[in-house]
């Protein structure tokens, strides 16, 4: 006996009619009358007594709709588990980052994708503000953004859980003289040349800065951290980076470049803060609980 049978049964009942429950179900009027004639005829009983006033339950067919009834509902209940464990499994997530942090979510999205492997993950790489405005525009579902300043002041619709707490260091060459020192001054900080990330964190980071202590000598800034790193390690400048995006950096542990403090100053905009967020407007699906909960996990485990 087909699902569909059983609707056609539950819906006459329903209605008392059968032109009705044809117009309901989308089905013709004889196609209705047909189905229920087999199910009589399947059942060995007589289920309704039809007149031109409508259809009406037998005493026995009362009961087969009772039955009829709680067959569909444990139907339903068997669709909704299955589905419940589809969503855990699949899905689609956008997910909008900066570049500089990429990397770092290559080896958690591999095992990820393990454990689900019928979600389609999409990776965006966006600067933290452009971030913000892409999970309100609902263009993309979690983000991983720099935290600082007043960057999330007027977005209180968003959900925000902060990862990691760190501070903006320098970066010099392990032949600079200040790779012994472990810190510098804003004014030696001003006497060298310097190249820059261009993100908006670092952007906001240096008018700071210039406003507080003076023009900087900046060399050049560009989007490929590599390269500025390079430059670094080659001589040709320092650098600023937030401590966490160098956390396992090639460079950092082959010993070519040299982290160092800023010297003993009380300037709020060194502290910053590695976070995801996601709307509150909507409800989270289970696929992006999930990915929140492990990427959080794995990028703590990654970072420190």
């Amino acid at each position: 006996m087909h699902i569909q049978k059983l609707k056609v049964l539950v819906e006459v009942a329903k209605t008392g009619s059968i032109s009705i429950a044809a117009q309901n179900l989308h089905l013709s009027q004889s196609g209705v009358s047909q189905i229920i004639t087999k199910l009589e005829e399947e059942l060995g009983i007589k289920v309704f007594d039809r007149t031109r006033l409508g259809a009406t339950l037998t005493k026995d067919g009362t009961n087969i709709v009772k039955k009829a009834n709680e067959v569909l509902l444990k139907y339903e209940e068997l669709i909704g588990e299955a589905q419940k464990s589809l969503d855990i499994h699949s899905g689609v997530l956008r997910v909008s980052s900066l570049p500089v942090f990429i990397p770092f979510l290559t080896k958690p999205l591999l095992e990820f994708k393990n454990l689900f492997s019928n979600s389609t993950i999409e990776i965006l790489d966006n600067v933290s503000e452009r971030t913000v405005d892409l999970i309100q525009l609902d263009k993309a579902d979690i983000g991983l953004i720099c935290i600082y300043g007043e960057i999330l002041k007027n977005n209180k619709d968003l959900n925000i859980d902060v990862i990691l707490e760190g501070k903006m260091k320098v970066y010099v060459s392990s032949d600079s003289p200040f790779a012994s020192s472990k810190s510098i001054t804003p004014e030696e900080i001003l006497n060298q040349e310097i190249v820059l990330y261009n993100g908006d964190y670092i952007k906001w980071f240096i008018e700071n800065f210039q406003l507080a202590f003076g023009k900087m000598n900046i060399l050049f800034s560009s989007n490929n951290a590599e390269e500025l790193l390079r430059s670094v390690s080659n001589g040709l400048a320092i650098s600023f980076v937030p401590d966490f995006a160098m956390k396992n950096n090639t460079f950092l542990l082959e010993g070519k470049i040299v982290e160092i403090d800023f010297d003993s100053i009380n300037y709020e905009p060194i502290n910053v803060s590695l976070g995801l967020i996601h709307p509150k407007k909507r409800k989270s699906s289970t696929i992006e609980k999930n990915f929140i909960k492990f990427i959080k996990s794995e990028l703590l485990n990654y970072l420190t």
